[in-house]
């Protein structure tokens, strides 16, 4: 046996010298294509080169055993694979139906690194999209990990897909109905003077509600737009309601 180990150690050594070719050939491929798509398609780049990896790694495994084992056929390799693939799919379902979706988020690009997305109840900036699951860091520091199928098979609200953002709410004013044309004109001017609020669309305000007979307190509905992430929609709203609050 001894005598028989020491025969195969040459192609033994061959062999695995030959998947650390493969191996390296792999990881530069990849790199030279992240690279090249660096600045366009991102996400796709990183589809093909994981892709373009696993096949030049699974065919540098192929070379080797075939140098190590000169009897190994690829065709017997198909019939393993053949009988197994149906018991490895049952057992890895989950596993395959995130990855396929990860491959198609990759591919469709709905949302990007870097964007602000809501899945439920979880929200937050998109750290990483893998293969298997997306990484996003929630407002307050927390990290979620969700598959990719439920990204791929459920609504998701893009918060950053576009360059603008509507924030509406609602203000209770003690006024009488004389002033209202005046009282609107004044919001809608300390709203357009806030830091943060976009020139067009122009804000506006709405009287929803008159209020009671007896109360001289009417509900207006003020909205206007501002940047999309989560800290410039706080800070406006914040100068928002500040300069309306200086000027009533």
């Amino acid at each position: 046996m001894a005598d028989a180990f020491l025969a195969r150690l040459p192609s033994l050594g061959l062999g695995v010298i030959v998947f650390c070719s493969f191996y390296g050939g792999s990881i530069l491929v990849s790199r030279l294509i992240l690279r090249a798509t660096a600045t366009h398609r991102r996400n796709v780049g990183v589809v093909f080169a994981r892709l373009v990896g696993a096949a030049v790694v699974l065919l540098g495994f192929l070379v080797s055993f075939s140098i190590v084992a000169p009897s190994f056929q690829a065709a017997d390799l198909i019939k393993v694979l053949g009988i197994g693939s149906v018991a490895i799919g049952f057992a890895f379902q989950n596993i395959l139906q995130n990855f396929l979706a990860g491959l198609l988020l990759l591919w469709t690009e709905p949302f990007r690194v870097g964007d602000q997305i809501r899945l439920d109840n979880f929200e937050g900036t998109v750290e990483e999209i893998e293969t298997r699951a997306t990484t996003i860091k929630t407002y307050d520091g927390k990290r979620v990990v969700i598959p990719n199928a439920d990204l791929f098979t459920h609504s998701v609200t893009i918060n950053t897909a576009f360059e603008a953002r509507r924030w509406d709410c609602q203000l209770a004013v003690k006024t009488t109905l004389r002033d209202l044309d005046s009282l609107k004109a004044r919001i809608v001017d300390a709203i357009r003077k806030a830091e943060g609020v976009l020139p067009d669309p122009a804000p506006e305000a709405l009287v929803v509600d008159l209020g009671d007979a007896d109360s001289d307190v009417i509900k207006v509905h003020i909205s206007w737009w501002t940047r999309p992430r989560q800290h410039q929609m706080l800070a406006t709203y914040d100068q928002v309601l500040t300069a309306i609050g200086k000027t009533l």
